[in-house]
């Protein structure tokens, strides 16, 4: 199976003030930590999805030369998650995979255990239509979506991510892996956030 990652770093940072992702974590930037995860898994290619005005010096240039690492703009990305999404859904159908691994640049505790998991539920069910990501019976990324989901993903609109449409009935056609550990499914959206996550790096320095 041919399963590329769908890196989501057009976002915003309303809440934070400032481009959160080139923000400093140690030696590397908040929104490279997550992207050195997706290069070391198993993922065959990984699009990095950002806004058309970034000049994206977040991103170490070891990690952009990396074979498995695009770095698509998106001009329409204000509209909303959804229009990144969508961009990167059209240029994994013209690389004809299987599925997509849609992943949030602002979840740094992601590991490669994570991600490979997910990506074996989906060979060994080739029928899934996703494998989702849960903690505390709430689904979040990252979620792994199969071809065959591609349509309802375009189908999204405005803000709207690939959540959205992980609910109810649908539920039953995919997996879910619940994820114990709270931090691994942690997020940097405000200032307290982030000093949460300088904190941990630096007990783990």
């Amino acid at each position: 199976m041919k399963i590329i990652g769908i890196y989501l770093a057009a976002g915003n940072s309303t809440r934070m003030g400032t481009h959160k992702l080139a923000l400093p974590v140690g030696t590397m930037s908040l929104g490279s930590l997550a992207l050195e995860t997706a290069l070391n898994s198993p993922l065959d290619e990984i699009f990095v999805i950002t806004k058309d005005t970034d000049d994206t010096e977040w991103i170490p240039s070891h990690m952009k030369s990396n074979a498995k690492c695009t770095i698509i703009q998106c001009p329409t990305s204000n509209e909303g998650q959804s229009e990144s999404l969508h961009c990167g859904i059209q240029h994994a159908q013209e690389r004809h995979a299987d599925g997509v691994l849609v992943m949030l640049a602002d979840q740094p505790f992601i590991t490669v255990q994570m991600l490979s998991e997910m990506i074996t539920c989906m060979s060994e069910k080739p029928d899934c239509r996703f494998v989702a990501t849960t903690s505390k019976q709430v689904t979040m990324p990252p979620v792994l979506f199969s071809a065959y989901m591609y349509p309802e993903l375009l189908k999204l609109r405005g803000d709207k991510g690939a959540r959205a449409i992980l609910k109810g009935d649908f539920l039953q056609q995919g997996k879910l892996l619940n994820c114990n550990d709270k931090r691994l499914v942690f997020d940097v959206d405000t200032v307290k956030d982030y000093e949460t996550l300088k904190a941990f790096n630096k007990g783990n320095e």
